[in-house]
């Protein structure tokens, strides 16, 4: 029986990934000379050909062959009474558009196509906006350009870190770092004062901090006060964090105050970078990784803290027009009873499961940096899994989780494309 096949089966909720669409998994951008979104970039081909089909219009445009519902092309008219330009909102209540609307009239420039409606009104589109903004153009474009890496990739591109004194006072310097995280999953910063005071000051500058059951900052040691592997001092495998959220956190900061002892060294991995190598070699496996959902658990009964956390999803979360990846789940701590699978595909599972994980053990792919006081990371924990070597004497490390919208905004405001 094929994977597709057998997809349908699980009550109708998994949608078969098109294997003509795998090579499009984010991992796509390998170089930094190649990531350039494909909205910024300037159409070989202006010429503009038209047809008026039976309930879309076809634009043959910048290279591509693009089809617009009548209905979409109504409802997303910018026009002064469909859309106000101070708000950037929607005006046109679409629930008033006649769903088998058809343009009247239609003409087209050099520049702009021009759609005149039943009732009189009249609708003009930038024809390079319609290319971006298209379905055909959004299979073709990455929704965050990047660039994966192993250890050999990351080290020999020789990323500099961020200063404290310029990043605090600097937007220039701000954005440069936004660059860095955005390309490579992770950005450091040195020179920053070793207290949880100054850390938190420093994450302010680019996001709110997401407060959770941990509390908002952290500042732990390996005592065990929380029912966490993280609190003692034994090695840590390659994970992602808070997997038992609904959505996980989305940036984890480091800082690790003190360490008088041996060992600790933090590990690293791109997991998108691991993420492509199972597309490339195995489309089946990285399908079902991205269709079926597990759950992952944390139960925590220590001292006065009692919690109980559930989070639902698949190990690799894609946008399903370009299968591009935009979020592993992966923890095999925390990894709930797996029930969410029939019984004549979870071995199957389990096989996608250990290439994945082959791939993320790669000692090609490991990056191991040393944290010492001063030295800040933060890490996209949607892409960027980390663990540690176990380690000796006292260990002293502060930390948050920032909320993820909020870091995308800075990186927006200052005009990166996030």
């Amino acid at each position: 029986m094929s994977l597709a096949r057998m997809f349908c089966r699980l009550n109708g909720y998994l949608q078969p990934i098109s294997k003509a669409r795998a090579p499009l998994v984010s991992g796509f951008i390998r170089t930094q000379i190649e990531v350039r979104h494909w909205l910024h970039t300037v159409p070989q081909s202006t010429s503009c050909h038209w047809q008026l089909q039976e309930d879309s219009l076809e634009l043959s445009y910048g290279g591509l062959v693009m089809h617009f519902a009548y209905v979409w092309l109504r409802d997303h008219c910018h026009s002064a009474s469909c859309f106000n330009s101070k708000t950037n909102q929607r005006n046109l209540d679409t629930a008033n558009v006649e769903l088998n609307i058809r343009p009247a009239n239609t003409r087209v420039d050099d520049e702009n196509i021009f759609l005149t409606w039943p009732d009189g009104h009249v609708t003009r589109y930038n024809l390079s906006w319609l290319a971006q903004n298209s379905y055909e153009g959004q299979k073709q474009s990455a929704m965050q350009p990047h660039i994966i890496w192993n250890s050999d990739i990351y080290t020999s591109a020789k990323v500099p870190s961020a200063n404290w004194d310029k990043f605090m006072s600097c937007d220039d310097e701000l954005k440069k770092f936004l660059g860095r995280f955005l390309l490579y999953g992770i950005a450091f910063v040195e020179g920053v004062p070793p207290t949880v005071e100054a850390t938190e000051t420093l994450t302010q500058r680019v996001s709110l901090i997401r407060e959770t059951m941990y509390g908002k900052m952290w500042n732990f040691t390996s005592d065990f006060s929380r029912g966490d592997t993280a609190y003692t001092k034994l090695a840590l495998d390659r994970h992602t964090d808070t997997t038992y959220f609904q959505e996980p956190c989305g940036i984890q900061v480091f800082h690790c105050l003190r360490h008088e002892g041996t060992g600790g060294r933090t590990l690293l991995v791109d997991g998108f970078y691991s993420a492509d190598k199972v597309l490339q070699k195995t489309p089946e496996n990285f399908e079902l990784l991205a269709q079926v959902p597990i759950k992952h658990e944390y139960i925590e009964n220590v001292s006065d803290h009692h919690n109980h956390m559930i989070g639902i999803g698949p190990v690799l979360n894609v946008y399903p027009w370009n299968n591009e990846v935009y979020m592993i789940r992966y923890n095999n701590y925390d990894r709930a009873v797996i029930n969410t699978i029939p019984h004549d595909i979870v071995k199957r599972w389990y096989v996608a499961h250990r290439e994945l994980t082959t791939e993320l053990r790669k000692p090609e792919n490991e990056l191991w940096i040393k944290l010492k006081p001063g030295k800040v990371v933060f890490i996209d924990n949607w892409r960027v899994l980390h663990g540690r070597e176990s380690f000796t004497g006292l260990r002293q490390l502060c930390g948050c989780y920032l909320t993820r919208d909020d870091f995308l905004n800075t990186a927006r405001s200052l005009g990166l494309h996030a």
